[in-house]
């Protein structure tokens, strides 16, 4: 038979529905405090590895894992290509933090800055008028700057 693309990824893709079924078998099995807090992250070699979140999960699921380990090879033998399970490992895994992008403040030249006085002195709209006086004032210096220097 011809080798084709398919046969290339076909192992990746069993092995990525051994993950999907293990981890639809775990949240049966796993308490429902727990559901959402733990997942399977890889099957191997007859480990089923699972993430979690904080190390107090992991230290409750290390004492739980012989009853887990038991119901899970018991509800895998029912479905078809799964692996039998001998141990349970944890591994904490921190969400990613989202970081915030610095504001980067652009000082205005000398022109702009007067342009904007202009149009504030010649502006009918008061709060028009403030509101570009402050923003003349504002691009004189860095924001991350203490007021008064």
């Amino acid at each position: 038979m011809k080798p084709t693309r398919y046969n290339a990824i076909k192992p990746f893709a069993e092995r990525a529905g051994q993950i999907r079924m293990f981890d639809y078998l775990l949240h049966e099995v796993a308490p429902k405090n727990l559901l959402g807090q733990v997942y399977v992250l890889n099957v191997r070699a007859g480990v089923l590895v699972l993430a979690v979140h904080h190390a107090a999960i992991a230290t409750q699921i290390r004492f739980q894992a012989p009853t887990w380990l038991a119901q899970l090879n018991i509800k895998a033998q029912q479905a078809p290509g799964l692996p039998f399970i001998e141990s349970i490992e944890t591994r904490i895994v921190t969400p990613a933090i989202k970081t915030q992008t610095p504001k980067i403040h652009r000082v205005l030249g000398a022109g702009t800055r007067e342009l904007l006085r202009e149009m504030a002195a010649q502006e009918e709209n008061a709060p028009l008028a403030r509101t570009l006086r402050k923003l003349a004032q504002l691009g004189e210096k860095p924001l991350d700057e203490p007021p008064g220097q």
